[in-house]
């Protein structure tokens, strides 16, 4: 009889045991868990403000960079004759409003003593978005006025070249 005994023991402290595992296990979950959302919420603000200085990199010059294309533009109208045409008047139209969307951008950014300490998870989630999106929009509109700057820099090559071909042309009509 004394078998019995024992293996009720044995089970009592077994399952003693168990529960014991099973309570740490639990503890270690939680504070990993809780360790893991310290991290996320650390990854989430280190990923905002690399974000955040790339669109400060970004947006800062691109009014400068959007008068340089329009004063381009119309040195390039100029030299062909096409000053008043409805064309330029267009662009010019399109260049006042990405003008004015250039400066909201620079007036958007956000300063750079910024804290995000307290924010959770979902609201530094909303400003990465935001802070991409607002960058995608900025490179698009530097890349559409570096595109015009290349056009205008091929259109004054062109101009050279065919003042070159009259004045060859006049030099060689008075030999």
């Amino acid at each position: 009889m004394s078998d019995p005994a024992w293996l009720s023991y044995t089970g009592a402290i077994t399952g003693v045991v168990g529960a014991i595992t099973g309570i740490a296990g639990a503890i270690m979950g939680y504070i990993g868990y809780r360790r893991t959302k310290e991290l996320k919420a650390l990854d989430l603000r280190l990923e905002l403000r690399k974000g955040e200085n790339e669109l400060r990199g970004v947006v800062q010059d691109l009014p400068a960079h959007l008068e340089h294309a329009q004063k381009s533009r119309k040195a390039v109208a100029s030299a062909t004759g096409h000053l008043g045409s409805g064309a330029l008047k267009k662009w010019h139209a399109d260049w006042e409003a990405d003008f004015e969307s250039a400066n909201s951008m620079v007036a958007a950014l956000p300063p750079t003593s910024a804290e995000y300490g307290a924010l959770d998870h979902a609201t530094l989630e909303g400003k990465l978005v935001a802070v991409h999106a607002t960058l995608g929009n900025a490179r698009q509109l530097r890349e559409k006025y570096d595109a015009m700057l290349a056009a205008d820099d091929r259109e004054r090559n062109h101009i050279r070249e065919d003042a070159r071909a009259r004045t060859q042309a006049k030099l060689e009509g008075k030999s």
